[in-house]
């Protein structure tokens, strides 16, 4: 952006950046890296847990996250130095497979937030589906009684 100082105009200012192709990586780390191990979490036979749990996490703050950059963070964007660089660590950490950073926050700090309001609100969100809400309360215990069944046959 540029603001007219009397009869010159002065540049808006970019961040400081000390890494060449930052955005690109920042884009990367963000975005591309996660959805390839999203997908390939997704394409295996039986999802792990962990996986689901990190991939649902991490999705849900990016999302968040770049909700909030480009509505009431773009300043910082413009004109914190370093900025690229630090997002690019934050999400590098969340993403990495020897960190597992969205799982970390998940079982540490929000699960036991997310509790509270689950325990509140999802009688009322059953309710509200009508039906549907009793097939999804069915579907879980099914699925047990199920592997019940099969692990029974197998010994």
């Amino acid at each position: 952006w540029a603001i007219a100082a009397g009869s010159r105009f002065v540049q808006g200012g970019m961040a400081i950046s000390i890494v060449p192709y930052i955005g690109l990586i920042a884009f990367g780390v963000q975005y591309f890296y996660p959805a390839y191990a999203s997908i390939t979490a997704m394409l295996k036979d039986k999802v792990p847990e962990k996986d689901l749990t990190q991939w649902v996490v991490f999705w849900i703050l990016c999302v968040g996250f770049t909700y909030l950059e480009q509505n009431f963070l773009f300043l910082l964007v413009e004109h914190l130095p370093l900025y690229l660089e630090l997002k690019s660590l934050v999400f590098l950490w969340l993403v990495h497979p020897d960190y597992l950073g969205a799982t970390w926050l998940w079982h540490s700090k929000l699960k036991a937030i997310h509790a509270e309001y689950d325990a509140e609100f999802y009688p009322l969100i059953i309710q509200c589906l009508g039906p549907l809400g009793k097939k999804a309360e069915e579907a879980p215990q099914k699925e047990e009684k199920a592997e019940g069944e099969k692990s029974e046959k197998a010994e």
